[in-house]
């Protein structure tokens, strides 16, 4: 997007959508991110699941028993506070509604005091330069401090999230990280995150044996 300015034009974020149109969108792409990302998950492990529709997944189909997560996240807490091998924290702050996401001092004194096996992180944006973004400082700040708390850094995020730039908050990210994203993700932006030090794992989604088309194909 461009704004106009004195003397020129800026280039701006792109429009911010409400949870609730996020959560229709590319749901397919997003289960099967989440699904293979909670596979990476033992038995016992603490986590650290981030907030957003994607990490939404990756809470949803955490399997492992007694595990403890920290989450700020109010999508992952519903989900999680239902699973009894599940013990939920949850990081204190300031609620953004629009993105359901919880942030600032209170979530980064906690987050000090752990150190995680995994932190599962969504991302508005993955660029190999900057690293991963976000809406605010606030949830910046969070981010990177939950891959600084983590031994293993594993982001989520489909296809459209990769290579772009039009954001202003980044946090970076580590030497060595994992990314979990689907099946349409473009080569060349998969190959300039290996050389940021990525290792790329592609989720394939589930597909419907009555799909639409096959129905059409079957039809006397």
């Amino acid at each position: 997007h461009i704004t106009r300015t004195y003397g020129g034009v800026a280039l701006t974020s792109p429009t911010e959508q409400s949870i609730h149109q996020r959560h229709l969108e590319f749901t397919r792409e997003k289960d099967a991110i989440g699904r293979l990302a909670a596979e990476l998950v033992a038995d016992g492990a603490l986590v650290i699941v981030d907030a957003g529709t994607t990490t939404e997944f990756v809470a949803r189909y955490l399997e492992a028993e007694d595990i403890t997560v920290f989450t700020n996240g109010i999508g992952a807490i519903n989900i999680l506070m239902r699973k009894e091998d599940v013990s939920v924290v949850v990081l204190g702050g300031r609620l953004r509604r629009v993105n359901e996401t919880i942030s600032g001092a209170e979530a980064e004194g906690m987050l000090r005091s752990v150190v995680a096996d995994y932190a599962f992180v969504g991302a508005d944006a993955v660029h190999p330069e900057y690293g991963v973004a976000s809406r605010t400082l606030e949830q910046s700040r969070l981010k990177t401090l939950m891959m600084q708390r983590a031994r293993q850094t594993v982001v989520v995020a489909d296809h459209r999230k990769l290579g772009t730039d039009q954001f202003s908050y980044w946090s970076a990210l580590p030497a060595q990280w994992r990314l979990v994203t689907d099946e349409d993700a473009d080569p060349i932006h998969l190959d300039r995150l290996r050389h940021v030090g990525a290792h790329i794992d592609i989720a394939h989604p589930l597909r419907a044996v009555t799909d639409t088309a096959d129905q059409k194909g079957n039809q006397p």
